[in-house]
């Protein structure tokens, strides 16, 4: 939901630099909120326990003072209904990922509020606030959750390359699940120094989310500004992470000493940043016929269902290894840099589209 209301305020330049942003900050509180419960664990369980709490009802306060009604109000922006039905769509709207619809752009057929009479005007901003009010939106999403799952893989091009490399993404990803008993295995270490190298994998995460944003700005930029811009960029740092993430992932499998293999974690976590240019891609290329809250469940749904079968499917391939006499050790890391290989398939053909 944050996300989704994150990608209706902003233009879709700001869109992936906001998320990295989010994710950044994610790890280094995970980073903050481990070591603050490794201390306090053994001796003081009711004051960790109480900042847990505290930490619930802060969330909830300020939750309660998001406004009912929130974006832009500028003369462009107010003209354009963020959820539409399929009754309602212009059937010309090209569908190209440059041209694709999305509620922060305008048609030439729409008209400015300024060119109405006061009574339209006023009709027009009250549907607008109806729309983005908070219930409203709950109930929206609740309804089209259900919708979404049953028709989660039937969108056209590009939104059925994303999705699916949304999910290759996730179920790749929950490889995490094994990683430090694999970590304690392969290097003979003990848990709490596996723990320290988890620790450091989590920093190099949140380090290449906030390098991202000055990458993007000083370096990408002025490269991609005549090739549809952040759409292109999108894509080029999605493909990037990617094979950053396939390449760091199999040589994690080899397990041959701690520097290649802490080398190999360093790769692997410097492509952090595939999942928020993903997501950004895929809100600039919503066909006409799709809002962005349609598109934010189905990216949730990805992410329960890559859960689900990630998990116990990564934890059963080791259970796998470990009692057999012949298969290596790394074999599910192997088999994971396959599922990041295809991802890099994936991306190939969104650069065709």
């Amino acid at each position: 939901m944050v996300c989704k209301c994150i990608a209706d305020i902003l233009p879709p330049a700001k869109l992936t630099n906001t998320f990295n942003y989010v994710s950044g900050f994610y790890f280094c509180a995970s980073v903050f909120g481990s070591a603050v419960g490794s201390l306090l664990l053994s001796n003081h369980v009711y004051i960790l326990n109480g900042l847990s709490i505290l930490c619930y009802i802060v969330t909830i306060c300020v939750a309660t003072v998001i406004p009912p009604c929130y974006g832009r109000n500028d003369s462009v922006n107010e003209a354009v209904q963020p959820f539409r039905d399929s009754s309602e769509e212009d059937l010309l709207i090209p569908t190209t990922p440059s041209m694709a619809f999305n509620p922060r752009r305008t048609s030439s057929k729409v008209p400015s509020p300024t060119d109405t009479s006061p009574c339209l005007r006023g009709c027009a901003a009250d549907e607008i606030k109806q729309q983005h009010s908070l219930p409203q939106l709950l109930f929206r999403s609740w309804r089209a959750s259900y919708t979404s799952l049953l028709t989660l893989f039937s969108s056209p091009n590009p939104m059925y390359t994303v999705i699916l490399l949304l999910l290759i993404n996730g179920l790749a990803s929950r490889i995490g699940a094994i990683l430090p008993q694999y970590t304690s295995l392969a290097l003979g270490w003990p848990l709490a120094t596996v723990n320290r190298l988890m620790a450091l994998k989590a920093l190099i995460s949140a380090a290449s989310l906030f390098a991202l944003p000055v990458i993007r700005s000083v370096f990408l930029e002025p490269h991609f500004a005549e090739r549809d811009g952040s759409i292109a960029i999108d894509l080029f740092i999605t493909q990037i992470s990617l094979i950053a993430n396939t390449i760091g992932i199999f040589v994690l499998g080899f397990s041959a000493g701690v520097p290649l293999f802490v080398l190999g974690l360093c790769l692997y976590t410097s492509g952090a940043g595939l999942a928020d240019s993903l997501i950004s891609f895929g809100t600039q290329a919503i066909p006409p016929r799709e809002s962005v809250a349609d598109f934010y469940v189905r990216t949730g749904l990805v992410n329960a269902v890559a859960a689900l079968i990630g998990g116990p499917l990564w934890n059963a391939s080791m259970s796998c290894v470990i009692r057999s006499e012949w298969i290596p050790l790394g074999t599910p890391f192997w088999l994971c840099a396959g599922l990041f290989g295809m991802g890099c398939a994936g991306v190939a053909a969104l650069k065709r589209a």
